[in-house]
C-alpha cells in the first residue's frame, strides 16, 4: 500500500506505508535525542540535530521569566531567542538551561510525512526548570518541520509555544 504525497509541493514522489512508518520512528528518535541533549547539556549533539539553515524560535520564552530568578523586563529581548542553525540554537539553549537542572518531556507526537525528505510535527511539552529555590513547570507544544538530508532526519524549523507556566517556590513546599 502506498500513497502519493507532497503534490502541493510540486513533487510526485511516492512514500510507501512502511517508509512513512520508518520516517515517523526516526523523527521520534530525533526528538528524543533533542530532549536528552538539552537535559544532559550536550551542546555538540544539539548542533547535529538541526539543519544548517534551521529556523528556531524561542522568542516567546523570556516573558515567562520576568520577575523570577532575577530576570527583569529590560533583560527580555525576544529577537535574541530567534536564531538560524544548530550552533546558534545550541548557544541559546546553553544560555537558558546550561547552569540549571532541567527535565524536558515530549508527548503525543503528531507527525505528518509530506515526502521522502520533508515532514512536519507537533509535540506536546512539559518541562521542569530548576532555578535554585524557584522551579518553573512549563506546558505547551513544539511546532516543527523536519528535513531528511543524506538519509538523516533533522529539525529544519522549531517554534516553542507555551500555553501555561507555573512557578513553584521550593522554600514554601519543602
Amino acid at each position: 500500500m502506498s500513497s502519493e504525497i507532497g503534490a502541493s509541493e510540486g513533487t510526485t514522489a511516492e512514500v510507501t506505508a512502511i517508509e512513512r512508518l520508518v520516517a515517523v520512528e526516526e523523527i521520534k528518535y530525533l526528538k528524543s535525542r533533542y530532549f536528552d541533549a538539552v537535559d544532559m547539556k550536550d551542546w555538540s549533539a544539539i548542533i547535529g540535530i538541526f539543519t544548517e539553515d534551521a529556523q528556531v524560535d524561542f522568542g516567546g520564552e523570556g516573558k515567562h521569566h520576568v520577575g523570577h530568578h532575577g530576570v527583569t523586563e529590560a533583560d527580555v529581548n525576544p529577537d535574541d531567542w530567534i536564531v538560524i542553525g544548530g550552533p546558534a540554537t545550541a548557544k541559546v539553549i546553553e544560555g537558558a538551561v546550561g547552569g540549571i537542572s532541567s527535565v524536558h518531556h515530549g508527548h503525543d507526537p503528531q507527525i505528518q510525512i509530506h515526502s521522502a525528505t520533508r515532514a512536519t510535527g507537533r509535540w506536546k511539552l512539559y518541562d521542569r526548570l530548576e532555578y535554585g529555590h524557584e522551579v518553573m513547570h512549563g506546558y505547551g507544544y513544539y511546532d516543527e518541520e523536519y528535513r531528511c538530508e543524506d538519509g538523516v532526519w533533522r529539525i529544519s524549523q522549531l517554534t516553542l509555544n507555551r500555553l501555561r507556566v507555573v512557578w513553584e517556590d521550593m522554600r514554601k513546599t519543602g
